[in-house]
């Protein structure tokens, strides 16, 4: 008698689990990441905006380029390596400076240099 009600126990607490397991429906992955990426690169630019004072074309610009690398890490899968996020990184990297002036990329230089020299020093 105790075998019969212990096996009507499981079965009921391993259907009862699966039907919960299988009516979690959630939100899509690419519309949480593409709201916090957008978030995230929002900031970024700010941050900048705030160390080299970008103009509203340099913004605009910096936009277009940060949107194109995100429609290319989504859609290859070669840049899914951390070689190919590397150097898709640095090509970013590369064009957003070009955007810049070279006063403000002087500027930006100077300010990245002050915080490397902070943490490299022997104490």
């Amino acid at each position: 008698m105790k075998k019969i009600i212990f096996a009507i126990a499981a079965i009921v607490t391993f259907t009862a689990g699966n039907t919960f397991a299988q009516r979690y429906n959630r939100p899509t992955p690419a519309v949480i990441d593409a709201r916090a990426d957008n978030a995230a690169e929002e900031f970024k630019i700010n941050k900048l905006d705030e160390i080299v004072k970008l103009s509203r074309k340099q913004e605009n610009q910096i936009k277009k380029i940060e949107n194109k690398y995100d429609r290319l890490t989504g859609k290859n899968q070669r840049y899914h390596t951390y070689q190919g996020m590397k150097r898709l990184e640095e090509e970013k990297q590369k064009e957003i400076l070009a955007v810049l002036t070279p006063a403000q990329r002087q500027r930006l230089f100077a300010y990245q240099h002050r915080f490397d020299n902070r943490y490299n020093r022997r104490g």
